[in-house]
């Protein structure tokens, strides 16, 4: 079959992405629902950057929770809908769409690591964490995690309809990391080849700490989403929009809390 190359998470990828690599999504889920309704938030909207093929924006909606899905991909965009028909999904970049008023953001997979839009840089992400920041409500969350370091390697994997092998070189400085990836699907009796090749930005938890704290966030940092851990050189984040003593207090004698309890699954 004809060899394809997409410039990022085409139909292919995608699909061996949501069929093959989805189980840190599920897996992360129970302990990330906890976290939300820890924080009061067991309702509500929640933007889910970087969403993929949607299986957190599922759970959200099995949850009871309003979600808005972003993906640059359209081809995650087309599958987030399918698993998740409950949700509103759009086809941009986290870097400039539109963030409407919300209860909690997420970003799960390394998405604020990639280097998909051009716009992308950590003047880029200081400017996300500012508009975040403006669209939640108070006490709101944005939970999200990125990868700080990584090393050269080679990875091969295969299922019954597809292989994948991905070959990870790092920049001289460790900042820059390049994923060579080739994809092999079964369509009908043949194989269709795709290539795709993805830059991240590795950033510390230090130097993304300190531009949420001057974002007006409250942060801490986890090394797992409940009880799943995460892989060798990542970390997230749990920032929180703080809220005046008035607003506090309003809010304990309304029940705007919202920390009613639910089902986590």
């Amino acid at each position: 079959m004809k060899r394809a190359s997409t410039p990022l998470y085409g139909e292919d990828l995608a699909y061996v992405h949501d069929v093959g690599f989805g189980a840190f999504a599920k897996t992360a889920a129970p302990g990330l629902l906890r976290l939300l309704r820890r924080h009061g938030i067991a309702s509500g909207r929640v933007v889910d950057l970087g969403c993929g093929p949607g299986s957190w924006a599922r759970t959200l909606g099995r949850a009871g929770y309003e979600v808005l899905g972003v993906d640059i991909s359209k081809a995650m965009i087309a599958r987030a809908r399918r698993h998740a028909p409950m949700a509103k999904f759009v086809c941009a970049s986290l870097h400039d769409v539109e963030l409407p008023p919300c209860d909690a953001v997420t970003s799960l997979g390394e998405c604020v690591n990639y280097l998909f839009d051009r716009k992308a840089s950590r003047a880029s992400l200081h400017r996300l964490f500012r508009r975040v920041h403006a669209a939640l409500r108070p006490g709101g969350l944005f939970v999200f995690d990125v990868r700080e370091q990584d090393r050269a390697r080679v990875v091969y994997r295969q299922d019954r309809d597809w292989t994948i092998v991905l070959q990870v070189t790092m920049s001289r400085d460790g900042r820059l990391l390049t994923r060579h990836i080739t994809t092999f699907r079964r369509i009908g009796r043949l194989y269709r080849r795709s290539d795709e090749q993805h830059r991240l930005r590795l950033y510390s938890r230090a130097e993304l700490s300190s531009d949420l704290r001057d974002a007006g966030f409250a942060v801490r940092t986890l090394t797992a989403y409940g009880r799943t851990p995460f892989p060798k050189g990542y970390v997230a984040f749990v920032s929180r929009k703080r809220e005046s003593r008035g607003e506090r207090s309003t809010r304990g004698k309304t029940g705007g809390d919202r920390a009613s309890p639910a089902r986590a699954s």
